[in-house]
Formats: structure tokens, sequence, C-alpha cells
């Protein structure tokens, strides 16, 4: 009897992200899967499953597709559609945009993980149209693709056989725009390594770790501490605003560029407080941090209200609403005349370890009744799944 086939399913594998940290968890779980993506780099895989097949959709053939591959949304729902998945009994597609799109056997069972439905087509359209550098009759022009789009994305929501969502935002924002329910399962967290740490020394600066893209809002963070000239910031990460918030930061603000996982954790180690200002659908670096025992200012609205606890028996930290540099740097006032213990802070980030993510995600297979051991043992066999050369088909 031949084993089951396995794929994973990833939108783009172009930067390093919470969405990244789930696919190499799952790259774990299903050692012998094939990934897929619509563009991306072999080399942004984990180390253990590099040598698995490996594909990129159709796009990949596009002149400096990877550059510009935010232009390419009006095609990515075809060139999602296109690759070739015949013969494979359990797909799992790790989707903030269109991977849940993909068309499977008719018996296959295909598991969504929600990181987000497409923000910049659905509730945050006009918060992402406000911040494109880009004319107004061109942001005009973008709100017709964006509602087709809109309603691809409901229509290929459908075709999984069950939804995870990342947390109960994201539950929330699933239930609003897809009309489907979903499972929430946090993403996973290394909290037994984070928690290891010892704070060999501690800098007392606050800490942002984020890539530097707009809705990030580390450019409210920058402008918040330049209120605050005699508190310090460090701001580690990389991005196209770096040049912008570098000309704008005062000299109590120091940037780090790319730090490595490890050089996160040991910013955050010897810090006064790690800052998040965007509203984000979960939010891992938040929850390394309280893995620490670094309490969180984190702005009051996403999965923070999750994340963070602000109960009076167990406080890990502290919320504010207010996107304004002055609102912020009150907060930090208040932030810095409450009490937070590190215990506190470490026990509430255990809830979201990478054993509660595994035992979640062999739950979901369970209801299919697909043990996780028959996949995790499974070997290249059948003949009834494409070659690498068919695996994805050619356009047009």
């Amino acid at each position: 009897m031949p084993k089951p086939r396995t794929a994973i399913v990833h939108d783009w594998l172009l930067t390093a992200g919470g969405a990244e940290r789930v696919l190499g968890r799952l790259c774990f779980l299903l050692p012998h899967a094939d990934v897929f993506c619509l563009l991306g780099q072999r080399s942004m895989l984990p180390e253990p499953v590099r040598a698995n097949r490996f594909a990129q959709s159709w796009l990949r053939w596009l002149p400096r597709a990877s550059q510009h591959y935010r232009l390419l949304a009006p095609v990515m729902p075809w060139a999602i559609e296109s690759i070739n998945l015949k013969g494979y009994d359990l797909v799992v597609s790790s989707s903030w945009a269109f991977s849940h799109g993909v068309v499977t056997d008719p018996s296959a069972v295909h598991l969504a993980y929600i990181h987000s439905p497409m923000r910049w087509a659905w509730d945050m359209q006009n918060e992402y149209l406000a911040r494109w550098s880009v004319a107004n009759p061109l942001k005009k022009l973008a709100r017709v693709p964006l509602a087709w789009l809109r309603r691809w994305d409901q229509k290929a929501a459908q075709r999984p056989s069950m939804l995870w969502a990342n947390s109960q935002f994201i539950e929330g924002r699933i239930a609003q725009c897809w009309q489907r329910e979903a499972t929430v399962l946090y993403p996973p967290v290394s909290i037994r390594a984070t928690s290891a740490q010892a704070p060999h020394h501690t800098h007392g600066a606050y800490v942002a770790v984020s890539r530097l893209v707009p809705y990030k809002r580390v450019d409210l963070i920058v402008a918040a501490f330049n209120l605050m000239p005699d508190r310090r910031l460090v701001i580690a990460g990389d991005g196209p605003e770096m040049p912008q918030l570098r000309k704008m930061a005062g000299p109590n603000i120091r940037f780090t560029g790319w730090v490595s996982d490890q050089q996160a954790l040991d910013l955050m180690v010897g810090s006064q407080g790690f800052i998040q200002a965007s509203k984000e659908d979960f939010g891992i670096a938040v929850v390394e941090a309280q893995a620490c025992g670094i309490p969180v200012l984190a702005y009051a609205e996403g999965g923070a209200r999750e994340t963070v606890s602000t109960a009076p028996e167990r406080k890990t930290g502290m919320l504010f609403d207010g996107l304004t540099p002055e609102a912020l740097a009150h907060a930090v006032e208040r932030f810095e005349q409450q009490s937070f213990r590190a215990e506190d802070c470490q026990q509430w980030a255990r809830q979201f370890s990478v054993e509660n993510f595994d035992k979640g995600f062999r739950e979901g297979l369970g209801r299919f009744g697909l043990p996780l051991a028959e996949f995790s043992s499974a070997r290249e066999s059948a003949a009834s799944a494409p070659t690498l050369a068919q695996a994805v088909r050619s356009h047009g």
C-alpha cells in the first residue's frame, strides 16, 4: 500500500517573519512533505527540509518578480490555482494571502493555517491605501482589483477541509470575511529556549523587533521616543523604511539592522520593556519577550489582547490606545509606574509553546482520521504524485 503523499503550500518565501516560523514547524512535523510557494528561495526553508522537493509557481519566470511581487497580487489567484497537487493525500497551506486557494484532489484533506485573510483587500484596505505612496487617482483605481480579489478570496476560502486561525482575533476576521468557522491554534513559540535566557547584562533601553514596513508603525515608536530624549530605544530589524526612520530618529534611538533570533532574544533579555505599536494578527515577538521575563507595551488591538495579560493577578504588560506619538509617550510613563514580575511573564508565555502547537496540529489531523505518524514516516514512493517538473503547471 503506497504511503500517503503530503504537500505544504506557503504564499511566498522572500522574507523571514512569524509565518515562516510556523512553516518551519510544519516542515518539522511533516518532514517528507513537498513544499510549494508562489515565489521564494529554497534557502529560506529550515535546514532539515531543504533537501525535499521545492517548487515555485510560474510567477518565477516574470522579470524581477521577487523584487516587485506585491504588484503581482492581481494575478496571484491564477498562479496559486496553477500549482499541481494531483495525487497528494494531505495538503497543509500556510496562508496570509493566497495559498488557502490551492486546488486539491476531491479526496484530499486540505488543512489551512490562516495567519490572516489578506489585510489589504478587506478591513484594512483604507489604511493600506492611505499609506501607499502613489497619486490619489491610482489609489482609486486600485479599489477595482481589490474588489475582485475579495470575491475570489471568499470563494477560495470555502475550499479547505478545515481552517486554523492563529488567534481569536483572526478567528473573528475569518468569520467576518469568509463566513466560515475556524479553530484557534496559536503559533509555536520556543518558550523553553527563550525562558532559559539569563540576563547577563541589562542595557536598560526599550526594544522593538520588527520588519521596517509601514503597517508595523515603527515610525510612531520613533516619533514617541523623540519626545522622550531621556529614554533609550533599540530597534532591531530591517526593511524599506530604514532610511526614513534613521533620518527622523534622535540620538537616543539606535538601529541594529537585521539580527538573528538569538541576537533578538539577547536584546530583549537586557531591556526595560518590549514595544509594539502595530495591530498584529498574533505577534510572536511579544510572546518571546514575555518568555524572557520582559513586560510588553503594545497597541490595544489585534492579537495583543490575547498575548499580553493585563489581569491584576498576573500582569505581563500594558495595552495603550491612540496611535499618536503623544499617546505612546504617555503610555511609556504609565508603564514605568507599574510593577511586573518576570516569573508572571514567563508563566503566561508557556500557553503559546511549541508543544501546544504540535498537540493542536495532531488533533486537527485526528478529526479526519489521519494519524500524524503515518505522514511523518512517509517516504518517496508513489508514482501518483507529479514529478518536480510537473509540480507547477505552465501558464497559458
